[in-house]
């Protein structure tokens, strides 16, 4: 199914740009080229369906050659997180069975290493000149075919996908080709993406996000992928602060005509920080996407300001790819609402007796969709309670207004309970972050002496404060028993590439 919907786009667009990698233009046919050389290439050294295929690359046009060429095969692509180190990568290769590596020449030694620990074959693939490698990308690409063989839709499984859920080792999630190509076709439909559309990609392809409204948007279509190309030092990338590579993403807004935008808060929060003085043309620009975490006001209110471009928060999770976004007139625009429904989904708010509740009361999000996993690999028992009926019940928490409009307000099981009390630290945090002296914070839940939890803050402050100040600051705006018993103060928190704190990392 995968390979038809691609098909589609390159006989339509040929010898329209796919990719723009910073001095490369590809084109469908080119792309397409290389997509069915790799497929051979990789059915040479043995891949067949149902194999699977990790890719830990960063964003790059073999990231995407990659995919669709492992898709083409019938096989199952594991993206994987290109900052995981040796155990990490251990886990999923020995989860997965996964027979191939294809990675690039930084993390190859890495690849190496975690190859050397299994009694059984894995290939190794490096996208670049790499003199330990026995196989090369390139040499695997030159595969000469116009066509390939037997491409009769399928619709098994194309992706292996990692949920982390709220505790134990992350959950296994299978995506078929069928349920990837409703997500894609519900995206576009949703979002109106079109041949004509230029989506600039600066949030991680192995993240269902990136995958998604970027890759995928772009593939289903015809509209041409711009991915942000990464600093390089002395002929090696350099992992850099966004707010470095700023000048660079405005510089390709305003150049490359961009008119999708995915990103982050964080990342907004750097963009419309731009100083006035900084000429930008973000005249093509005409939709911005938030996930990933949850949209500050402050954020919504710079960025509009700054640029007259609104921020549309967008809702979705690894099980089921995007099924939410905020698409309403500006002048009805509620920047925390994460918007309706995608097109082909149904978000549900149920209370614990599995009923549906009224608008106003705060329930579990719940979905329906075909782009749904139908579960995680070899859980029986919790796939008893998050799927059920065709639903997956997520364990967010919000609601629904009158007009049908989501709020997610926060996560079933991360609220603390204390004293007899449960409490959101989500709500403790707004608080928190709007104190002047705190840039950021996250409160989790810590074991009493008597059982129970007791809250705890863990802050990074942007000046010099104490102790007293915050809880003396908190105590004014809480109840008594959602004020922090113990604050810890830290120069950064632990993060995912999207930005999102990792709470169980805290």
């Amino acid at each position: 199914m995968l390979h038809q919907t691609f098909l589609k786009a390159v006989k339509q667009y040929p010898t329209k740009t796919a990719i723009v990698y910073d001095q490369q233009r590809i084109n469908y046919q080119e792309l397409y080229t290389k997509v069915l050389g790799l497929s051979k290439g990789l059915h040479s050294i043995g891949v067949k369906q149902s194999d699977c295929v990790a890719i830990i690359l960063p964003n790059c046009p073999e990231f995407v050659i990659s995919f669709y060429a492992v898709a083409t095969l019938k096989a199952i692509a594991l993206p994987l997180n290109t900052a995981f180190k040796e155990a990490e990568i251990n886990f999923y290769i020995n989860d997965t069975g996964a027979s191939v590596i294809i990675t690039d020449k930084v993390r190859a030694e890495l690849c190496h290493k975690v190859i050397s620990q299994f009694d059984r074959k894995i290939e190794l693939i490096v996208i670049d000149e790499d003199e330990s490698s026995r196989v090369l990308f390139e040499d695997l690409s030159q595969n000469q075919t116009n066509e390939f063989e037997n491409m009769t839709p399928y619709e098994g499984d194309v992706i292996y996908q990692y949920s982390s859920g709220s505790t134990g080792r992350p959950k296994r999630v299978a995506r078929t080709q069928k349920n990837i190509v409703y997500q894609g076709s519900n995206c576009v439909a949703t979002l109106n993406v079109t041949a004509s559309d230029n989506i600039l990609c600066i949030v991680p392809l192995y993240h269902a996000y990136g995958f998604g409204e970027c890759m995928l948007a772009a593939t289903f279509t015809g509209a041409t992928l711009v991915i942000l190309e990464p600093f390089m030092q002395n002929g090696v990338p350099v992992e850099m602060p966004f707010i470095f590579r700023c000048p660079r993403v405005l510089s390709l807004i305003e150049t490359e005509k961009i008119t999708i935008l995915p990103a982050v808060p964080y990342i907004y929060s750097i963009l419309a920080a731009t100083p006035y003085q900084t000429q930008v043309n973000f005249s093509t620009l005409r939709l911005c996407i938030s996930a990933g975490n949850f949209l500050p006001k402050d954020t919504s209110d710079k960025f509009l300001h700054r640029f007259g471009i609104p921020l549309r928060q967008l809702y979705g999770c690894t099980e089921a790819g995007a099924v939410a976004i905020n698409l309403e007139p500006e002048a009805d625009l509620h920047y925390d609402s994460i918007g309706v429904p995608m097109r082909n989904v149904e978000i549900i708010v149920m209370d614990d007796d599995g009923n549906e509740l009224a608008p106003g009361l705060i329930g579990e999000f719940v979905i329906k969709s075909e782009t749904l996993t139908t579960g995680y690999h070899n859980l029986p028992e919790v796939n008893k309670e998050a799927f059920r009926n065709g639903h997956f019940f997520t364990g967010d928490l919000g609601k629904k207004d009158e007009q049908g409009r989501l709020y997610l307000t926060g996560r079933k099981k991360i609220f603390i309970d204390t004293g007899g009390h449960k409490v959101d630290p989500l709500e403790v945090e707004d608080i928190l972050v709007a104190y002047p002296k705190v840039q950021e914070a996250v409160v989790v839940g810590t074991k009493g002496p008597l059982g129970g939890e007791l809250i705890k803050a863990v802050i990074v402050l942007n000046e010099e404060c104490k102790e007293q100040e915050i809880i003396a600051f908190c105590k004014d705006k809480l109840a008594d028993f959602k004020v922090p018993k113990f604050i810890e103060f830290r120069q950064e928190l632990p993060k995912n590439p999207l930005g999102k704190v990792l709470r169980k990392k805290v």
